[in-house]
């Protein structure tokens, strides 16, 4: 007999820890494509992030039906505002550790990698990444292996991976 998806997440309990008040917070820093920002708010959606920001330059036009649709209801469900670089220093709570998705030569691999439970994740632009500015905010860059030829990870796949690991070791 099958159960269904609702059933199934229900007997795995993995929503205890939004009781616990351990819920991540997502920060994008300059994501250029409204698909890419639509992916990131169901990611939050599907992970209970507490709260999701996207540091963007003010004159910048977003099509939000682009977003809506993507994000498929979560932008309406998920706790999400369009900021600037300035303002992050406001929305960071004191008892998150910030980690960066970035591939550098200090990064540490994710296989290896303590998530703190009360993590902010930081993911950056799809082409430069993210800023020195938000960047030496982070209190640890990490980073995912990629053995292929293509070295690099779509931002929402990246943020997935990071997300969906970070689950994982705090559940």
């Amino acid at each position: 007999m099958s159960n269904s998806s609702i059933e199934l997440f229900s007997k795995l309990n993995t929503s205890g820890f939004i009781e616990r008040g351990n819920r991540p917070i997502i920060i994008a820093d300059n994501i250029r494509t409204p698909e890419n920002m639509g992916s990131i708010l169901r990611l939050a959606g599907n992970i209970g992030a507490e709260h999701t920001y996207f540091i963007a330059d003010p004159t910048q036009r977003f099509k939000n039906h682009k977003i809506t649709r993507t994000a498929s209801g979560a932008s309406t469900k998920v706790d999400w505002k369009i900021i600037q670089t300035q303002d992050l220093q406001n929305v960071i709570p004191d008892t998150y550790e910030i980690v960066a998705l970035e591939t550098s030569s200090d990064s540490i691999n994710i296989n290896t990698f303590k998530f703190p439970e009360k993590t902010i994740f930081i993911v950056g632009n799809e082409v430069v990444g993210i800023s020195e500015e938000v960047l030496s905010m982070a209190h640890h860059k990490i980073h995912i292996p990629i053995p292929g030829p293509i070295s690099s990870l779509n931002v929402t796949h990246a943020l997935s991976v990071a997300l969906f690991e970070w689950l994982r070791q705090i559940v």
